[in-house]
């Protein structure tokens, strides 16, 4: 599988799908190469320069390096169409990834119990999960009544709780690069959600995003950031490379039937020991498993972020084959009730976050004056 690695993805301003993304890509690099190379050498400060031409043979190395991250941006891209799932190293700096926990983590701090809420909605039916008051008292109702193990805590939507998180929702190159591997022109937030293992959860059950999705879409991917580097024992996700062109499976299968995946073939891969600042994007309707947390170490944080195509609709139920899966219908009951089936999904809860409209109209305030 390859990586992507920070600072090589290219940003395109693309419309079409992934062989429009690729020729995008290698023209912008044929356009750079071709340009004439030249350094602007300031005189003190006076606004007067002179322009020196750069040696052939250090253009030929940039033209090299050029054709390098070209071809290693086409097959990353080739890589997330064909496996459904790409690992990002590096992306952030350890800088960066500092900040955005320490922003996450704020966030979340006062959500702890609404986070067992969540579990006990989903795990034991039939009990309110705001009669519960404390944490133990979650804790006991799961191990009584859950239908299965408690295997994660999930506290969605941190965004619309923090400006800071907001702007990581948003941050420029992460939605350059959702663009990218969606091969579209503009990107919506879905949702954010912090995902936490504690030492002795158990796994995560085989899924795929897009089924608990109210949207009628292909254009949808997740990102998941740890919250801290990974070992090899930690919960890392583990996919089912190929299973996002799996049309066979979600056609004949109910949602049941899709828990029994043997003998579909699928290659499972996993990136093992993440540092901090890596991060993984997989497509919504790969499916993806993570094993239970080992006892005796720390807790697993991991934020995810994901993203659709600006222009998708609200799914239409009226002759769906199935239903969509209630269980992330906390993050999304704020916003459905006011769009009907049909209706595109657009909502001040939806955001546009790529192209940035913000500097697109600062820039024409600018031009204006």
């Amino acid at each position: 599988m390859g990586s992507l690695g920070r600072g090589r993805f290219p940003i395109c301003n693309c419309t079409a799908g992934l062989p429009r993304m690729v020729i995008t890509s290698l023209n912008s690099q044929q356009q750079s190469m071709s340009c004439s190379l030249v350094v602007v050498v300031g005189q003190g400060s006076s606004r007067s320069s002179k322009r020196r031409e750069i040696p052939d043979h250090h253009r030929r190395n940039v033209a090299n390096h050029l054709l390098q991250t070209a071809a290693s941006s086409v097959q990353q891209l080739l890589d997330f169409e064909r496996q459904g799932h790409l690992c990002a190293r590096a992306f952030f700096n350890p800088l960066e990834l500092s900040s955005l926990k320490a922003c996450v983590t704020e966030a979340a701090e006062s959500q702890k119990l609404n986070a067992y809420r969540h579990r006990v909605a989903v795990l034991c039916p039939g009990v309110d999960p705001f009669s519960v008051k404390t944490i133990q008292e979650a804790q006991n109702i799961i191990r009584l009544k859950g239908t299965d193990e408690l295997g994660f805590l999930q506290t969605f939507n941190l965004h619309q709780r923090s400006q800071a998180v907001r702007e990581w929702t948003s941050h420029p190159r992460l939605c350059s690069t959702v663009a990218a591997l969606l091969g579209v022109e503009r990107v919506r937030l879905y949702q954010d959600c912090l995902f936490l293992k504690m030492p002795g959860f158990g796994e995560t059950n085989w899924h795929s995003d897009l089924n608990m999705v109210p949207i009628d879409t292909n254009s949808f991917l997740t990102v998941w950031i740890p919250l801290r580097s990974l070992e090899k024992d930690d919960s890392s996700l583990h996919f089912a490379s190929g299973s996002h062109r799996d049309f066979a499976l979600p056609y004949w299968q109910s949602n049941e039937g899709m828990m029994n995946l043997q003998g579909r073939g699928y290659p499972i891969n996993t990136y093992s020991k993440l540092a901090l600042g890596d991060l993984t994007f997989h497509h919504g309707w790969t499916l993806h498993w993570a094993p239970g947390q080992p006892l005796g170490g720390t807790h697993r944080a991991a934020w995810t972020i994901s993203y659709f195509a600006d222009g998708a609709r609200i799914l239409c139920t009226k002759h769906a084959r199935r239903k969509v899966q209630e269980e992330d219908a906390w993050s999304f009951q704020a916003w459905r009730k006011d769009i009907k089936e049909g209706q595109l999904a657009r909502h001040p809860l939806l955001p546009a976050v790529f192209p940035d409209q913000e500097k697109i109209l600062s820039g024409r305030r600018r031009l204006s004056t």
